[in-house]
């Protein structure tokens, strides 16, 4: 459970510093929540604004004017990504895939303008995962040229999306929290 939160974390640290997003006039702010029991505890509030300065962050030779590139060196192109989202982001509401085995639960499914995806580990330290992701901001991160991510363009959605839960982790007495709202502070 512990690499789940790590790696969520790093996901959401990797968007905010890899986008360069030109959202100044924004006043959302983009908080990370980790509270480990017994362990760490992590906030990180950072205004959508903020994300422009980080990109000098990101190494030169993989960043380009808020487009990160995608080495080929992976089963899936980029290109197979694009046409497989185009697919999904174009179907009406539905579930694509429900898994039960054991008392773990797994669902992906679209329902308005949101993928959403929701795991649960039922092996008696139940452990639930909850991702919300706007539509329009995989659209804008797949609007990338060739082999580019569109960062930029993903936090700009992001931003115009508004307030907004992103993902949920909670793990016996351990939670996780991405959201995104109009307070400085994280609660």
């Amino acid at each position: 459970m512990r690499q789940i939160k790590t790696r969520t974390l790093a996901w959401a640290l990797a968007v905010i510093v890899g986008s360069g997003a030109a959202v100044a006039d924004s006043d959302l702010w983009l908080h990370v929540k980790v509270d480990e029991n017994g362990g760490a505890k992590v906030i990180v509030n950072l205004p959508i604004s903020l994300v422009e300065k980080a990109m000098t962050m990101i190494p030169a030779d993989a960043w380009s004017g808020g487009h990160i590139m995608i080495d080929g060196h992976h089963e899936w192109t980029l290109a197979d990504l694009r046409e497989l989202w185009q697919e999904v982001s174009s179907t009406p509401d539905m579930t694509f895939v429900t898994v039960q085995d054991e008392g773990d639960d797994v669902r992906v499914w679209k329902e308005g303008d949101y993928l959403k995806v929701r795991v649960i580990e039922g092996d008696g330290d139940d452990t639930e995962v909850n991702v919300r992701i706007p539509v329009r901001v995989v659209d804008a991160l797949l609007s990338g040229k060739g082999n580019e991510l569109n960062f930029r363009a993903a936090i700009e959605a992001l931003a115009a999306e508004g307030e907004g839960e992103l993902v949920t982790v909670n793990d016996n007495d351990d939670r996780v929290r991405v959201w995104v709202d109009h307070t400085a502070e994280a609660e």
